[in-house]
């Protein structure tokens, strides 16, 4: 199903950018969503100067989010990603923007991806890194072309430290599902002697008995 919507999507933007092909600007907002998946970053460029500069109104639309969903086929969420990671480099990180507006088709490998950029995005909004960690972060995403799960990998607990109370409970519920699911095994196998399984049982009962009540 998801090929079907996909090729769909794909002819309707291809009639859409033949059918305003005597507008070259327009038509190339619409080709460069077409190529989104290899060139989100172009695409994101086309996207601010067609907010910034409010194009949409000249073309028949109500608003911005209007003209992205109906003619360039794009969630507003996905919108805003694209346009939050692109404000994030033009900021923090407009090598990346001057570097793949000189890409070759060849070298657009070289650009992070949007979830990359969104990842350090977040990392440096978040601030619970330190200076040098994010300064590091941003050279590995965003000149030697580490990628966002790898990314994540290594700076998780630094950029997104988790409360220790929020530790605490985690491992509670761990602790209670596994109570739990020994007491339903006691339960049905018949290789636990009878009072030894009943000693277990009673002992899980109070374990849960002292999780459940803290």
């Amino acid at each position: 199903m998801g090929e079907k919507i996909l090729t769909k999507t794909e002819r309707q933007l291809a009639e859409r950018q033949q059918a305003v092909a005597g507008d070259p600007g327009r038509a190339r907002v619409i080709a460069t969503a077409r190529a989104f998946k290899q060139t989100w970053l172009e695409l994101a460029r086309e996207l601010a100067r067609v907010q910034s500069q409010q194009l949409w109104r000249g073309w028949g639309f109500d608003d911005f989010d209007a003209y992205c969903r109906r003619e360039l086929h794009l969630r507003t969420a996905t919108v805003a990603k694209l346009l939050g990671s692109y404000r994030f480099l033009e900021t923090a990180a407009p090598r990346v923007l001057s570097r793949s507006q000189h890409a070759s088709q060849a070298q657009l490998g070289n650009i992070p991806s949007l979830a990359t950029v969104a990842f350090v995005a977040k990392a440096t909004e978040h601030g619970a890194a330190d200076r040098q960690t994010l300064q590091q972060m941003h050279v590995e995403a965003f000149d030697e072309g580490v990628e966002a799960p790898l990314l994540s990998r290594r700076y998780k607990e630094v950029a997104f430290p988790v409360e220790a109370t929020d530790k605490d409970a985690a491992a509670t519920r761990v602790l209670a599902n596994a109570a739990r699911r020994l007491a339903s095994l006691l339960a049905v196998h018949p290789g636990v002697p009878h009072d030894l399984a009943a000693r277990l049982e009673r002992s899980i009962g109070e374990l849960l008995g002292v999780i459940e009540s803290n």
